[in-house]
């Protein structure tokens, strides 16, 4: 996708992102949050007979030699579809391998099932890291290979996945968030960031 086609869709992405913002206003969601001083952007929502998941994520997308965590919430058992932690680990990898590239419109993510990355046999990292969790610690099973790492868990109801590139993966601390207005905003600056996607 040349740099024209992306200014080009601007106006239709920002426009797609208040549509998205005022339905999750009415909805009103809790996904889980990461305690970061990264930027804060809302990736993606999905819905069925309502909202089923929400990814939040953090840091600059398109900069893949600076920090980027994806954290996704699903709501309910029954609606989750998430990828094994390998899985993610492979489908970030080749997002980053796009956007190096420049390629934005095929990139794909860690929690899009279209995205077309095969899972190489490899050795990946494995071991036991700890997380906060609504204020309560916890050790999880993550895994990692390179830049890239990945971790689940469950809370009541709700199944959370993290993955991160460059990013910690021990130490860090979750919450459900009662605003996610900063995480609208934080689209919106993603967005306008296509008018020159090279920029942090």
């Amino acid at each position: 996708m040349s740099r024209a086609q992306l200014v080009a869709g601007v106006p239709f992405a920002l426009a797609i992102a208040r549509f998205t913002s005022a339905k999750l206003r009415r909805a009103h969601p809790h996904p889980y949050a990461l305690a970061s001083a990264l930027p804060k952007i809302l990736w993606s929502d999905s819905w069925g007979p309502g909202l089923t998941e929400v990814v939040l994520a953090y840091g600059y997308p398109h900069t893949v030699s600076r920090p980027m965590i994806e954290v996704a919430t699903c709501f309910a058992e029954q609606d989750c579809s998430f990828p094994s932690l390998e899985v993610a680990i492979a489908r970030a990898e080749h997002r980053d391998a796009c956007f190096a590239r420049s390629e934005w419109a095929d990139a794909g993510g860690p929690f899009d099932p279209m995205t077309g990355a095969s899972v190489p046999d490899r050795q990946l990292g494995r071991d036991e890291r700890t997380v906060t969790v609504d204020g309560e610690e916890r050790v999880v099973t993550a895994l990692s290979y390179g830049d890239y790492a990945a971790l689940r868990f469950r809370q009541g109801s709700a199944h959370v996945m993290a993955v991160s590139r460059l990013g910690p993966s021990d130490g860090l601390s979750f919450r459900a968030a009662d605003d996610l207005e900063p995480y609208f905003a934080g689209y919106k600056r993603f967005v306008l960031g296509w008018l020159k996607p090279w920029a942090p």
